[in-house]
């Protein structure tokens, strides 16, 4: 299993890639294009559902409501 090392701008696993290997070109243009083909995915899928109010606040708020104290 790779290990992830996490830095706010380079994402590679550590045991997947050796100091004898290049790292492969990964752009910062080809990592945005790929973060935003998958929140395009998933933007809008909880749009148009009847049973939860529109109103984000308003979600949240009947949700901590179920909270027992």
């Amino acid at each position: 299993m790779a290990t992830l090392k996490h830095s706010l701008d380079n994402h590679h696993a550590i045991d997947a890639i050796t100091p004898d290997e290049p790292i492969s070109a990964d752009t910062l243009e080809a990592r945005r294009a790929r973060r935003m083909a998958a929140l395009k995915k998933v933007a809008g899928i909880w749009a148009h559902r009847p049973d939860i109010p529109a109103d984000g606040l308003e979600y949240q708020r009947q949700l901590r409501s179920e909270w027992q104290a």
